[in-house]
């Protein structure tokens, strides 16, 4: 393999803060590198000097053995080289076809010619979009795809994807794999940003690891296991988490009958009950996102009944649900966006509001014991939210809702963006939170922490509730089997995630 990209004794800062401190790599063509490290490791920021929107303050940077430093995003593209950011984003109006050719000088072309190139593109991808579907109407997974052939349609020769598949069932990053498998044999090269260990163990040639702004060790996947990333990583084994293979055994907190959202959700009926972690499952299409909402207040149902603790209730919206004691942590929140200090988006998890010096303390310490178990990087616990690396943003919201004394707790993809060290940290807060009797429906695309982490697990499939597996009778093939209503073995599968 020729090499493409090469990176010494890399150095940047953001906010006065030193985050690179000499990084070294190199990316080959035909490659796909892997690259891993904890929240504030400096992943972003590496990323954002190689794709051109961070200035780095020394170091040398050569791509296809030309010196190599973009000023700006737009002259990295014109040299080859594209990003695709965690959070993207792409307007909900614009046609397939103009995603994919947006940003590049083909743009301006009637819409035609535009959808003649796209149709050809997609059809040499191998895949099923429509050139002239809406954006807006394509679920996260297809999002994605999409993405990638803007990276196709940019001549893009080195493609950086920074946590794209973080909230992806395993089917779809299974087809997303697929993808970039073959833009690999076209001699492009791919660095590949990940939390899921098994993951990228299973797309990557070679794994990168980045540690406090320094590559620490750089290793073939098919030589290395997750138990070795997760040591170099963390400098520390994990200490594995048991399956709550008991049922919970508390009152019941929760009871759903034949909740109906127009043709989204029909007659779902399931209970919850104190102290329990209830897990759910579902496509993007399956009405497991319209399900939450609906007990959270952010879409009414159009009927069925809801009972807490007992009694019914009635949820018309946000404040209702609110009121009700019932919380719900969204992951189509906005993390970026976040603003005031760490300080104060921590102090409810510390039993904030000081009333003396002592008060006061007591608070802060609790806050700084939040940011050690959450493994938050940071130097500055006054220092603003936006300084934070996404992940970390992540576990102060997270942080931010466990401390709210919600009766019921909905949380959705709570781990995505979060390390392998802090979603253990997590599993725990959380479950020590139901031992205090708080019911948990947790939604997640990852199957294993599904397993892991829950007393029983509810599948949605079009619209209605197929199943609810207890824990101990139940794995990640029979959840998919439920959620496709095929056979689909995740354990040989390319997506097979992390299990914690």
């Amino acid at each position: 393999m020729d090499l493409l990209l090469r990176a010494d004794d890399i150095h940047a800062s953001y906010d006065h803060r030193r985050i690179l401190k000499g990084v070294g790599l190199s990316v080959q063509r035909g490659e796909i590198l892997g690259l891993i490290g904890t929240n504030g490791a400096g992943k972003t920021t590496l990323m954002g000097v190689l794709a051109g929107s961070h200035k780095h303050d020394a170091g040398l940077m050569t791509l296809a053995g030309e010196k190599y430093g973009p000023d700006s995003m737009e002259e990295a593209q014109a040299c080859g080289v594209g990003l695709i950011p965690q959070n993207f984003r792409i307007d909900p109006q614009l046609s397939i076809a103009e995603a994919i050719f947006r940003g590049t000088f083909q743009a301006g072309k009637p819409h035609h010619e535009l959808r003649n190139q796209a149709s050809e593109l997609i059809r040499d991808i191998g895949i099923s979009l429509d050139p002239d579907t809406k954006v807006g109407t394509l679920i996260r997974a297809e999002q994605a795809l999409v993405e990638v052939l803007r990276m196709v349609a940019e001549e893009a020769q080195l493609v950086i994807m920074d946590e794209v598949a973080a909230s992806l069932p395993d089917h779809d990053v299974a087809v997303l794999h697929q993808v970039l498998r073959m833009l690999v044999r076209q001699g492009r090269a791919i660095i590949y940003i990940t939390h899921r260990l098994d993951e990228v163990r299973s797309i990557a040639h070679r794994i990168a690891v980045l540690r406090e702004g320094r590559v620490h060790k750089i290793l073939e996947a098919s030589s290395t296991d997750i138990d070795e990333l997760a040591f170099l990583l963390l400098q520390q084994e994990l200490e594995g988490n048991a399956r709550p293979t008991d049922p919970a055994g508390g009152d019941e907190a929760l009871r759903v009958v034949n909740l109906s959202m127009e043709d989204r959700v029909r007659e779902v009926t399931f209970n919850v009950a104190k102290g329990e972690i209830f897990g759910l499952a579902g496509t993007h299409r399956s009405g497991v996102y319209e399900l939450v909402e609906a007990l959270a207040g952010v879409r009414p149902s159009t009927s069925g009944h809801i009972h807490l603790h007992g009694e019914p209730v009635q949820i018309r919206g946000v404040q209702d649900a609110l009121r009700l004691k019932i919380g719900y942590l969204s992951d189509a929140a906005d993390n970026g966006e976040a603003t005031g200090s760490i300080m104060d988006g921590l102090q409810a998890s510390a039993n904030g509001g000081a009333a003396n010096l002592q008060d006061e303390v007591t608070q802060l310490r609790g806050v700084v014991e939040v940011i050690r178990r959450m493994r938050i990087s940071t130097t500055n616990i006054h220092g603003d939210i936006s300084t934070l690396s996404g992940g970390d943003r992540q576990k102060v919201q997270l942080a931010q809702w466990m401390a709210t004394g919600c009766d019921v707790l909905i949380l959705s993809h709570p781990s995505r963006g979060i390390d392998i060290g802090a979603k253990d940290a997590v599993y725990k807060m959380l479950n020590e939170l139901s031992q205090t009797g708080v019911a948990i429906i947790l939604l997640s695309s990852d199957l294993s922490e599904l397993v892991s982490w829950c007393h029983r697990i509810g599948v949605m499939r079009d619209g209605e509730l197929v199943t609810i597996e207890a824990n101990a009778n139940t794995n990640e093939d029979v959840l998919v089997h439920h959620m496709l209503g095929v056979k689909f073995e995740t354990g040989g599968s390319e997506a097979r995630r992390v299990r914690n």
